[in-house]
């Protein structure tokens, strides 16, 4: 009989072997569904993210598609109204005269200035002006509201705001951009 078994080379399993067989099959088929049900159930969740991340979008285009005859006309606007660059130095003198004026207007004291470089780019030009300045609450924000129109192409691109000493005023110091079309 061993003779027989060793001349056909089949291989001989016991109980104990099978039941350690069973069990080894057993572990891998529960270890790959655990593991690649992991990885389904995050692919999943990426793709239904990914879905709401499209939903989104669309729902924002067809806001904007709502709304383009209304940013078609203020982009009119702006290119109607924005000033040109000109000469670089005049536009700073006129940017830096402006900003002190209606600082002087609403009673404010300049302690700092000074003009920064000019930047250009496609969209155009911006020039560049610090300031620090010291008065009343409602002084400064009488300025900056004025300053800011639409109108007057004007921007704070840099604010820090503090408490004087007296408690009675602010220090503000920002940096202001005024905005024009083209440019070198």
């Amino acid at each position: 009989m061993i003779w027989r078994r060793c001349k056909s080379r089949e291989p001989v399993k016991t109980r104990n072997e099978k039941i350690l067989l069973a069990i080894l099959i057993a572990i891998v088929f529960f270890s790959g569904n655990y593991y690649g049900y992991r990885w389904l159930a995050k692919r999943q969740a990426d793709l239904q993210a990914s879905y709401q991340d499209l939903l989104d979008e669309k729902l924002q285009a067809q806001i904007d598609l709502q709304k383009e005859d209304l940013w078609t006309k203020r982009k009119a606007w702006i290119n109607e109204h924005e000033p040109a660059l000109g000469e670089e130095g005049d536009a700073k003198a006129q940017v830096l005269e402006f900003v002190k004026k209606g600082a002087q207007a609403n009673k404010l004291e300049i302690l700092e200035q000074s003009l920064n470089d000019t930047q250009n780019d496609a969209s155009g030009s911006r020039v560049y002006v610090a300031l620090k300045v010291k008065g009343s609450m409602e002084g400064l924000c009488h300025w900056l509201a004025d300053l800011q129109k639409p109108v007057n192409f004007y921007a704070v691109t840099k604010f820090s705001l503090k408490a004087d000493q007296d408690a009675k005023s602010f220090v503000c110091t920002l940096q202001l951009a005024r905005f024009f079309k083209g440019g070198s």
